[in-house]
């Protein structure tokens, strides 16, 4: 199987389980369970028994299945942001332009204020020039209480009681018109609306065990389980598992005709549909080498005709699980174990009547091999202590049944599925 051809797989077997898609990208899908789906391929028989017993709403597991892990790879690549550097960027970049960088001291603003000029609380704010970085504090010798340092520095400026301030104390002053300073423990900016509960509280209390036990830790957000889904997983292997289990046996009925442009059947009077009941067939031949036919025969069940190739021409069908109205079954003269009987002598027929040259060349290479095999562990056995006999002829015996496994020509028929389907009595 391809990348398509697993794709469409999948989907089809999501859209079969009413699973919720909510993205479908060119390489991968995220989808949301349905708790069908959930109990089949989760394994998570604990919390099932658990909802099963207290009857509260399940909560389905999201899973993001990725086809093409290449491309995916490519894609997540192309979409990452580049990191910013010296050329790239404003972020984190440092400042190659002539001027002074942020909590440098304007050595031009010496002299600019006096003791007697500068503002109340003893910072100096002079005019920067072209280029300087935004946010540079220049500090002003001789400035009220004098020896006052840049904000952010670790001292509070001069002019207050002289204590000193916590590292990464910011404060800042409107000069000129002694506004009040603005202090930030720390570099951050204080949380607006505080007050409010965590999100994470008010999911865990949200959930089924914060309801029925207390508040239980919440699964981070934004988590979503990834899944190589390609041919050969583990997770495609379970796809098809699931899927063999529980599609093994179907039953279908044929839509009847629509009138144009109404929703009612084309006909007045009732549609009569007859049974067929349809088994595929896996046909193996198998040797040194493995060819395999898949055969899928039908039988209607009231007259015991056999069509083959049956399957196909229901994939250009339009059936329904549900019973039309206004529509008249007819009678089974056959039971469904004789008429899967009757499948079985009919596909053994045509196996016998196929071409088995592949097998005389097989039973010939089975023959040169046991031969070969003889003669290598006669000449041992013929010079072999007592002792050591017993052993070689354990050896001996088990050689010849793997070269009988190998080579022995055999037809190993098996059933994949079956199913009834109810048709048109009228069409062919």
């Amino acid at each position: 199987m391809n990348t398509a051809q697993v794709e469409r797989f999948v989907m089809r077997f999501l859209e079969a389980y009413n699973c919720r898609i909510i993205e479908k990208t060119k390489h991968a899908v995220i989808v949301n369970l349905s708790p069908e789906a959930d109990k089949e391929l989760t394994g998570r028989s604990y919390y099932w028994s658990f909802v099963e017993r207290t009857g509260v709403e399940p909560e389905t597991m999201t899973y993001r299945f990725v086809f093409d892990p290449e491309g995916d790879a490519a894609t997540a690549a192309a979409a990452r942001p580049v990191p910013a550097g010296p050329l790239n960027g404003p972020l984190g970049a440092v400042s190659t332009a002539p001027g002074p960088q942020p909590g440098a001291v304007d050595r031009q603003a010496q002299g600019a204020a006096g003791p007697g000029n500068g503002p109340q609380g003893g910072l100096a704010t002079a005019t920067a020039r072209p280029g300087a970085a935004a946010g540079a504090v220049s500090a002003a010798p001789g400035a009220a209480g004098g020896g006052g340092q840049a904000a952010g520095g670790g001292t509070e400026p001069a002019g207050s009681s002289g204590r000193p301030s916590p590292q990464g104390t910011l404060t800042a002053g409107a000069a000129g018109q002694g506004a009040p300073a603005a202090s930030v423990p720390g570099g951050a900016a204080p949380a607006a609306g505080g007050g409010g509960s965590p999100p994470e509280a008010i999911r865990s209390a949200d959930s089924i065990l914060g309801r029925y036990f207390g508040t239980a830790p919440a699964p981070p957000v934004g988590r979503v389980p990834r899944d190589e889904v390609t041919f050969g997983s583990r997770r495609l292997q379970q796809l098809f598992a699931t899927a063999l289990n529980n599609g093994r046996f179907t039953r279908l009925f044929e839509a009847p005709p629509q009138a144009t442009g109404s929703s009612q059947p084309g006909r007045s009077a009732p549609l009569t549909y007859c049974s067929w009941m349809n088994v595929n067939y896996k046909v193996e031949y198998a040797c040194d080498m493995k060819r395999s036919e898949v055969h899928s025969l039908a039988i209607q069940m009231t007259t015991g005709e056999i069509r083959e190739e049956f399957h196909p021409s229901m994939l250009t069908r339009k059936l329904a699980p549900k019973l039309p109205a206004n529509i008249h079954l007819l009678g089974d003269n056959l039971t469904l174990s004789r008429a899967a009987s009757i499948l079985e002598d009919y596909l053994e027929q045509k196996i016998r009547r196929t071409d088995h040259r592949w097998a005389d060349r097989a039973n010939q290479v089975l023959a040169e091999e046991h031969q070969l095999v003889r003669l290598y562990y006669e000449g041992m056995l013929a010079a072999a202590e007592p002792e050591a006999r017993e052993e070689l002829e354990i050896r001996y015996a088990a050689r010849q049944a793997e070269v009988d496994w190998q080579y022995r020509p055999r037809v190993h028929v098996s059933v994949i599925n079956c199913g009834l389907f109810h048709l048109r009595a009228d069409e062919r």
